[in-house]
Order: structure tokens, then sequence, then C-alpha cells
């Protein structure tokens, strides 16, 4: 992924949040759980709680066991908060996504090897490419949450995510 990265964006990267990635043999994980702790929030039929099933055994997992343990905010936030703001910028959307419904893995990508993208454009969407083809997406047509992109466009917002 990191592949197109001068030294400075990969040194930024290595700093960064994400930064850990890079040492990392092969990831494996419960996409759907880790997306929402980078979307810090989680989206379910019952906003109460969650169903496991733990060596075939139902666990329920409510939403005060999920902010104490992860200690991730659990409801909505306020008006007007930097979150709620950064959402409703989506500069990056109408700048490289515009006439696009829906954007896949795949064109976030070649949004980011563009050579007209501005360098600062290209980190974010390296960024949002690594959030959701990497840790989100199984693969390069899956259409990814533009709420990443929104959240990338702010690095100050995107980067106090422990």
């Amino acid at each position: 992924m990191m592949d197109n990265f001068d030294n400075r964006l990969w040194a930024d990267f290595r700093d960064s949040c994400l930064g850990f990635l890079v040492d990392v043999p092969e990831i494996q994980f419960f996409a759907q759980l880790i997306q929402a702790l980078v979307c810090r929030e989680i989206r379910c039929d019952k906003s109460r709680e969650l169903w496991f099933n733990v060596q075939g055994h139902l666990t329920r997992f409510g939403l005060q066991e999920y902010a104490i343990v992860t200690g991730l905010h659990g409801g909505s936030f306020s008006e007007g908060d930097r979150y709620t703001k950064a959402l409703e910028k989506r500069m990056l959307k109408e700048k490289y996504f515009e006439s696009l419904e829906k954007i896949s893995c795949a064109q976030l990508e070649k949004a980011f090897l563009r050579a007209s993208t501005a360098r600062a454009d290209r980190y974010k969407l390296r960024l949002s490419l690594i959030v959701e083809g990497v840790i989100t997406a199984p693969d390069n047509n899956v259409g990814i949450d533009e709420d990443t992109l929104a959240i990338v466009d702010d690095l100050k917002l995107f980067f106090v995510y422990p």
C-alpha cells in the first residue's frame, strides 16, 4: 500500500497513529469492529447492545461495555462539535469524486496516483486508502465510507485517535 510514498510521506505515516501497521507482518482482525473504532462510532439494529458468538456461546456486549473497553464515544455528538463539522465539509469528495455516487478503493487509489493531485491531498487520500483498503474493506471494488475522507481532511482530528 505504501509503495507510492516518498520519504517525507513515509516518515509522516510512520509517526502517525497508524504507523504500527508498518511492522505488522500479516493483519488478522474483525473488520467491522476495527471500522467502528476508526469511525469512533458503532451502528447496529439495537442501539444498546451487540451480540457475538464466542466459541458457540452468545455473548452480549452493551453500549456501556463498549464505552468502558474502548474509551470511545457511544452516543451522538453535540451540535457544532469538531467531528460533526468535519463530516459536513466533504472537501476531498467534492474535489476528487464529485461526479461519483459511490467511491471504491480502486477509485481512491487512482486519485492518489494522479500526478495532478496536490501533495497534501495525496497524503490524506493515502491515509484514507489505508483505513478503507487495509483496515475495513475486503477488496478494491467495495464502496468506502465517505466519512473517512471527511475526517482525514482534518488531520488534527484524524490524529487524535489513540
